[in-house]
């Protein structure tokens, strides 16, 4: 194949055959700035229908536009067609990641297995930890479950050993409230 067939081939592939470029010009920084001032919101607007990142699309596209060899004849009709495919490719991904992580969280182990003797239930034990700052569930993890000591615990967190106990202290009194049922932490 050769060059020229090969670049035609790939012009007509992101629809610049049929002549709608103009060969050799490309858009300058003014241009584009003036493209996006006049029809930035409007192409932000149109790509919502698609994507929930919708400014994202667009700056991909005015990415796009910027590095073309040749300025497309019509640049709004062509940012149009451009923020609609990157648009929808967004929402293909989107959709992609929410079944995959849906699925993941699926099969996610718990944090605990229920006992039937245990007096408090596992699941509502991890959505507590879950809600907690991730250092003071770290902290009370590895005293409670991990029996785990202050000292080594200040080790772990690169804290101090005081800092270490204040805040094991003060979660405790935040999961007892929440587990009776007080929505008020502590300040």
């Amino acid at each position: 194949m050769s060059g020229d067939s090969l670049s035609v081939g790939f012009k007509s592939q992101i629809g610049f055959a049929n002549n709608s470029v103009r060969e050799g010009v490309l858009i300058d920084g003014q241009q584009l700035r003036r493209v996006y001032e006049e029809h930035g919101a409007a192409l932000v607007l149109y790509a919502r229908q698609w994507c929930v990142h919708p400014d994202d699309a667009l700056q991909d596209a005015l990415i796009d536009l910027a590095h073309q060899t040749a300025e497309p004849r019509d640049p709004v009709a062509w940012l149009f067609k451009t923020v609609r495919c990157k648009a929808m490719n967004q929402s293909r991904s989107e959709y992609r990641r929410s079944k995959y992580q849906q699925l993941a969280a699926e099969q996610r182990k718990p944090w605990f297995t229920s006992e039937s003797d245990s007096m408090v239930d596992a699941s509502e034990m991890q959505f507590l930890l879950s809600e907690l700052p991730a250092l003071d569930r770290e902290i009370v993890v590895a005293r409670i479950w991990g029996d785990m000591s202050f000292e080594q615990i200040a080790e772990l967190v690169e804290r101090s050993m005081s800092f270490v106990y204040r805040r094991y202290q003060c979660t405790l009194i935040v999961l007892e409230k929440k587990m009776n049922g007080h929505v008020r932490e502590p300040s």
